[in-house]
């Protein structure tokens, strides 16, 4: 992982759980703007935000022109993965009850299609 990487997604941690102004680090002002544009139009589930895809990159450089290079879709991705890191380990605000991860009840058939129609 290359420097700026680590820098950017240190810097997506911090800022969710700091909620403050974010302190980009030089050199990645133009991949964070990315990701933000791309963050802003993510796709959100009923287990909440998706992950940016590969073809939402692409779309979104072709929208825009940009010359994205497969190394800049690696560090937009990691900074994905950073983000949802950064999600996993934030807490629930005071006086908020927050349910387990994951479901003490077992999927079945009836269950699936309950969920998914």
């Amino acid at each position: 992982m290359s420097d700026i990487t680590k820098l950017l997604c240190a810097e997506i941690a911090r800022n969710l759980a700091a909620g403050d102004r974010p302190r980009v680090p030089a050199g990645g002002e133009l991949l964070w703007r990315w990701f933000q544009d791309l963050h802003a139009t993510r796709q959100k589930g009923f287990s909440g935000p998706q992950a940016i895809t590969h073809a939402e990159i692409d779309a979104y450089a072709r929208l825009y022109r940009l010359p994205l290079e497969p190394h800049h879709v690696g560090i937009l991705r990691a900074m994905d993965r950073a983000f949802f890191e950064a999600l996993d380990k934030a807490k629930p605000p005071e006086g908020v009850k927050a349910l387990p991860p994951i479901s003490s009840r077992p999927m079945s058939a009836a269950l699936f299609d309950a969920v998914m129609g």
